[in-house]
Protein backbone atom coordinates (compact mmCIF):
# COMPACT_ATOMS: atom_id res chain seq x y z
CA UNK A 1 0.00 0.00 0.00
CA UNK A 2 2.85 2.40 0.79
CA UNK A 3 4.34 1.74 -2.65
CA UNK A 4 1.02 2.69 -4.24
CA UNK A 5 0.87 5.88 -2.19
CA UNK A 6 4.44 6.77 -3.18
CA UNK A 7 3.68 6.17 -6.85
CA UNK A 8 0.48 8.22 -6.61
CA UNK A 9 2.30 11.11 -4.90
CA UNK A 10 5.05 10.97 -7.51
CA UNK A 11 2.47 11.14 -10.29
CA UNK A 12 0.67 13.99 -8.55
CA UNK A 13 3.97 15.91 -8.33
CA UNK A 14 4.70 15.24 -12.00
CA UNK A 15 1.23 16.41 -13.02
CA UNK A 16 1.58 19.58 -10.96
CA UNK A 17 4.96 20.31 -12.53
CA UNK A 18 3.58 19.48 -15.96
CA UNK A 19 0.91 22.11 -15.62
CA UNK A 20 3.34 24.74 -14.36
CA UNK A 21 5.97 24.02 -17.03
CA UNK A 22 3.69 23.51 -20.02
CA UNK A 23 4.90 25.07 -23.24
CA UNK A 24 8.60 25.15 -22.35
CA UNK A 25 9.69 22.20 -24.51
CA UNK A 26 11.23 23.06 -27.90
CA UNK A 27 10.92 19.53 -29.33
CA UNK A 28 9.04 18.99 -32.55
CA UNK A 29 7.96 15.34 -32.46
CA UNK A 30 6.66 15.41 -36.03
CA UNK A 31 10.21 15.84 -37.36
CA UNK A 32 12.64 12.97 -37.52
CA UNK A 33 13.09 9.59 -39.07
CA UNK A 34 11.69 6.10 -38.62
CA UNK A 35 15.16 4.55 -39.10
CA UNK A 36 15.70 4.91 -35.39
CA UNK A 37 18.50 2.41 -34.87
CA UNK A 38 20.57 4.10 -37.58
CA UNK A 39 20.61 7.41 -35.73
CA UNK A 40 24.12 8.58 -34.86
CA UNK A 41 23.20 8.89 -31.15
CA UNK A 42 21.14 5.71 -30.78
CA UNK A 43 23.83 3.91 -28.74
CA UNK A 44 23.92 6.78 -26.23
CA UNK A 45 20.39 5.81 -25.11
CA UNK A 46 21.30 2.22 -24.30
CA UNK A 47 22.39 2.25 -20.65
CA UNK A 48 21.14 2.55 -17.09
CA UNK A 49 20.09 6.06 -16.08
CA UNK A 50 19.03 7.66 -12.82
CA UNK A 51 17.91 11.02 -11.48
CA UNK A 52 20.66 12.36 -9.16
CA UNK A 53 18.04 14.45 -7.32
CA UNK A 54 15.84 11.38 -6.67
CA UNK A 55 18.24 8.46 -6.69
CA UNK A 56 15.40 5.93 -6.51
CA UNK A 57 14.23 7.12 -9.96
CA UNK A 58 16.05 4.54 -12.08
CA UNK A 59 15.64 3.60 -15.76
CA UNK A 60 17.28 0.74 -17.62
CA UNK A 61 17.25 1.07 -21.41
CA UNK A 62 18.57 -2.03 -23.14
CA UNK A 63 18.39 -3.75 -26.49
CA UNK A 64 16.11 -6.75 -26.75
CA UNK A 65 15.28 -9.14 -29.56
CA UNK A 66 13.04 -8.47 -32.54
CA UNK A 67 14.58 -5.07 -33.35
CA UNK A 68 13.25 -3.45 -30.15
CA UNK A 69 14.56 -1.96 -26.94
CA UNK A 70 13.24 -2.37 -23.42
CA UNK A 71 12.58 0.76 -21.36
CA UNK A 72 12.45 -0.50 -17.77
CA UNK A 73 11.50 1.58 -14.75
CA UNK A 74 13.07 0.10 -11.63
CA UNK A 75 11.93 0.34 -8.04
CA UNK A 76 14.43 1.09 -5.24
CA UNK A 77 15.11 -2.63 -4.79
CA UNK A 78 16.18 -2.88 -8.45
CA UNK A 79 13.12 -4.85 -9.58
CA UNK A 80 11.14 -3.79 -12.65
CA UNK A 81 8.17 -1.64 -11.68
CA UNK A 82 7.03 -1.44 -15.28
CA UNK A 83 8.51 -2.11 -18.68
CA UNK A 84 7.88 -0.74 -22.16
CA UNK A 85 8.93 -2.65 -25.27
CA UNK A 86 9.92 0.20 -27.59
CA UNK A 87 9.23 -0.59 -31.23
CA UNK A 88 9.81 2.85 -32.73
CA UNK A 89 11.75 6.01 -32.00
CA UNK A 90 11.00 9.17 -33.93
CA UNK A 91 14.14 11.27 -33.75
CA UNK A 92 14.05 15.03 -34.12
CA UNK A 93 16.46 16.69 -36.54
CA UNK A 94 18.89 17.60 -33.74
CA UNK A 95 19.60 13.86 -33.14
CA UNK A 96 19.47 14.42 -29.37
CA UNK A 97 15.72 14.34 -28.86
CA UNK A 98 12.63 12.50 -29.96
CA UNK A 99 9.82 10.21 -28.84
CA UNK A 100 9.96 6.49 -28.08
CA UNK A 101 6.76 4.49 -28.71
CA UNK A 102 6.15 1.07 -27.25
CA UNK A 103 3.87 -1.36 -25.44
CA UNK A 104 3.62 -1.96 -21.70
CA UNK A 105 4.93 -5.51 -21.25
CA UNK A 106 5.08 -5.50 -17.46
CA UNK A 107 3.28 -3.24 -15.03
CA UNK A 108 2.12 -3.17 -11.45
CA UNK A 109 -1.64 -3.30 -12.10
CA UNK A 110 -2.32 -1.26 -8.94
CA UNK A 111 -0.32 1.56 -10.55
CA UNK A 112 -2.13 1.72 -13.89
CA UNK A 113 -4.80 -0.96 -14.17
CA UNK A 114 -5.54 -1.96 -17.75
CA UNK A 115 -2.29 -0.69 -19.26
CA UNK A 116 -0.69 -4.08 -19.95
CA UNK A 117 -0.18 -4.60 -23.72
CA UNK A 118 -1.27 -1.01 -24.45
CA UNK A 119 0.75 1.68 -26.24
CA UNK A 120 2.76 4.36 -24.47
CA UNK A 121 5.31 7.07 -25.25
CA UNK A 122 8.39 8.59 -23.66
CA UNK A 123 9.85 11.87 -24.89
CA UNK A 124 13.55 12.52 -24.52
CA UNK A 125 15.89 15.46 -25.10
CA UNK A 126 19.41 16.67 -24.26
CA UNK A 127 20.88 13.24 -25.04
CA UNK A 128 24.65 13.07 -24.58
CA UNK A 129 26.95 10.36 -23.25
CA UNK A 130 26.51 11.85 -19.77
CA UNK A 131 22.95 13.22 -19.74
CA UNK A 132 19.39 12.49 -20.78
CA UNK A 133 16.10 14.21 -19.98
CA UNK A 134 12.89 12.19 -20.23
CA UNK A 135 9.20 12.87 -19.91
CA UNK A 136 6.66 10.10 -19.76
CA UNK A 137 3.36 10.59 -21.58
CA UNK A 138 0.30 11.87 -19.80
CA UNK A 139 -2.61 13.70 -21.39
CA UNK A 140 -5.41 15.42 -19.49
CA UNK A 141 -8.77 14.19 -20.75
CA UNK A 142 -11.17 15.56 -18.14
CA UNK A 143 -10.80 12.59 -15.79
CA UNK A 144 -8.70 12.63 -12.61
CA UNK A 145 -6.22 10.07 -13.96
CA UNK A 146 -5.84 11.36 -17.52
CA UNK A 147 -4.54 9.17 -20.36
CA UNK A 148 -1.41 7.05 -19.81
CA UNK A 149 -1.90 4.58 -22.66
CA UNK A 150 -3.71 3.99 -25.95
CA UNK A 151 -5.00 0.97 -27.85
CA UNK A 152 -2.87 1.42 -30.99
CA UNK A 153 0.45 2.89 -32.10
CA UNK A 154 -1.37 5.31 -34.42
CA UNK A 155 -3.48 6.57 -31.52
CA UNK A 156 -0.36 6.97 -29.36
CA UNK A 157 1.28 9.06 -32.10
CA UNK A 158 -1.82 11.26 -32.21
CA UNK A 159 -2.41 11.68 -28.47
CA UNK A 160 1.13 11.71 -27.09
CA UNK A 161 2.54 14.81 -28.78
CA UNK A 162 4.17 18.06 -27.72
CA UNK A 163 1.19 19.89 -29.20
CA UNK A 164 -1.11 18.04 -26.77
CA UNK A 165 1.25 18.90 -23.90
CA UNK A 166 1.76 15.19 -23.20
CA UNK A 167 5.40 15.76 -22.26
CA UNK A 168 5.49 18.77 -19.98
CA UNK A 169 7.76 17.67 -17.13
CA UNK A 170 11.22 16.23 -17.72
CA UNK A 171 13.50 14.34 -15.35
CA UNK A 172 17.18 15.10 -15.84
CA UNK A 173 19.15 11.85 -15.73
CA UNK A 174 22.79 10.79 -15.62
CA UNK A 175 24.32 7.37 -16.32
CA UNK A 176 24.19 4.93 -13.45
CA UNK A 177 27.59 3.43 -12.72
CA UNK A 178 27.72 -0.15 -11.52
Amino acid sequence: MQKQIKIFLTLLTVITLAISCAGNNPNNPTAGTSLWKNNINYNLLIKDWYNPNYQTEIYKIEESGNNKIDFNVLNPQGDISYSISVSEIIWNNDNTSGIMYGIYTKIDESFQAGALNKWYAISFKNLTKSSLSISQAWVQDGTPSGIFYTETLEEAKTKFTEENKAFSVYSDLVPKTK
